[in-house]
């Protein structure tokens, strides 16, 4: 965990960002490329594992040690990294059996037997739009302080939170694999 320092640098501006909302998008994701929740997902669905993503940020992002550092840079960096932490979210997985059903098979049910939602590292066309984040601490011509910042920080931390617990719907359909089995099976018999 990162502390503001005095004086501040750039890459400490970041680093401390990243304890808000880069951490909290990283924490308790169930579902990725590396844990789906069932094997018919396309693997498409995840653009990463349940490790999360690497925050892209730096402090050079902000401005360069030594240098005025503006509040426009530090809301436009650090605003535009938390957008795209936004497909880290919640995601209601359906798995659909379509068909007649009441055959043997692994599948021999039809309808939804698969239905969860977990928080998912989904792809990136998955992302949402930031609605207006409070940054009235953090203002040009205003002197910032390490609360303005925290509370700034904390401002991003709530918007991607509301994102997050925005439900991404996704259903798989699949054929009840008896039908599936029976085919192929009578294939072989031939």
């Amino acid at each position: 965990m990162a502390t503001l320092t005095s004086p501040i640098s750039p890459q400490n501006i970041v680093d401390r960002f990243k304890d808000f909302v880069t951490d909290t998008a990283n924490s308790s994701i169930i579902w990725g490329t590396n844990t789906k929740p069932f094997g018919d997902m396309p693997d498409a669905t995840f653009s990463g594992t349940t490790t999360g993503t690497t925050i892209t940020v730096t402090g050079s992002d902000i401005g360069s040690v030594g240098s005025t550092i503006t509040a426009a840079s530090i809301v436009n960096a650090l605003t535009t990294e938390t957008a795209l932490y936004t497909n880290i979210r919640n995601m209601r997985a359906l798995l659909n059996v379509t068909g007649g059903g009441g055959n043997t098979g692994s599948q021999p049910t039809a309808g939804i037997i698969f239905d969860q939602t977990q928080k998912s590292n989904l792809a990136t066309s998955y992302r949402q739009t930031l609605d207006a984040v409070n940054n009235s601490n953090v203002l040009t011509g205003q002197t910032i302080t390490t609360s303005n910042l925290e509370t700034f920080f904390t401002n991003l931390q709530t918007e991607y939170a509301s994102k997050r617990d925005v439900v991404q719907e996704i259903q798989v359909d699949i054929c009840h694999a008896s039908c599936h089995s029976s085919c192929h099976s009578s294939r072989g018999r031939r």
